[in-house]
């Protein structure tokens, strides 16, 4: 069968002109032709060439764009309303019962600490991470592992079923550049890894609260706040 279609190609080709500078041609619609503008009325655009007769629009003189022939312009009599805020942090969303499924599902492992790398490696957190991960307590009564686990942020919900079971919860703050070297620590290999950034003016009350778990709390606050959660939840 490849032969024989072979054989019919070259048979084709035998038959077809050479290529040749009196043969070539440009594909149909290749160049379209430049309209000529005031070159008689036959054409339809002679005389004044479709411009008109006096006016903005034949002299060329025509205002710019949003002008509304003096007076007040829609976007200065409208009020200003509201603001963009530049400092906005956009954390991605992880709830209990994700986690659970996850680590149900062996694609996370609970014996050992979980940083947001384990958890955008494994599909936990799905898409870019630009900001942080922030864990939230839905599907708390799912919940059932005990894990150690490291986040940009955590709800108090969240926080208290964690330490429930018997886990430990730690808020840390990473900058784009510090989330770059913990997503994707191959993009470093061989050059030297940037000093780690310290939270700004108005995350750093977060970061030192120990209500929080956050990562620069005092230590003996911050197992004192664990250790009050972990005899209320007994109590309970």
């Amino acid at each position: 069968m490849a032969s024989c279609h072979i054989k019919n190609n070259l048979a084709a080709l035998k038959q077809l002109p050479r290529v040749a500078l009196n043969n070539i041609r440009d594909l149909p619609d290749a160049f379209i032709t430049k309209q000529r503008k005031g070159r008689g009325p036959g054409s339809g655009r002679g005389k004044t060439s479709g411009r008109g007769h006096k006016g903005q629009g034949q002299r060329n003189t025509k205002p710019r764009l949003g002008f509304e022939g003096g007076n007040t312009p829609f976007y200065l009599a409208v009020p200003k309303h509201g603001f963009k805020n530049t400092k906005q942090k956009f954390f991605s969303p992880l709830n209990l019962n994700r986690l659970q499924f996850f680590i149900d599902s062996g694609r996370l492992n609970p014996k050992e600490p979980i940083t947001m790398y384990h958890l955008w490696r494994s599909g936990a957190v799905g898409g870019r991470i630009k900001d942080g991960v922030k864990l939230l307590g839905t599907g708390k009564t799912w919940f059932q592992a005990n894990v150690d686990i490291e986040v940009s942020q955590a709800s108090k919900t969240a926080i208290e079923v964690i330490e429930k079971q018997g886990g430990k919860i730690t808020c840390a703050h990473y900058n784009r550049l510090g989330l770059r070297v913990l997503l994707k620590p191959e993009k470093f290999e061989g050059r030297p890894i940037p000093r780690r950034a310290r939270p700004p003016n108005k995350l750093m009350d977060y970061y030192t609260n120990p209500k929080n778990r956050g990562y620069l709390a005092d230590s003996v606050e911050l197992e004192k706040a664990r250790n009050v959660n972990r005899l209320h939840n007994e109590v309970d």
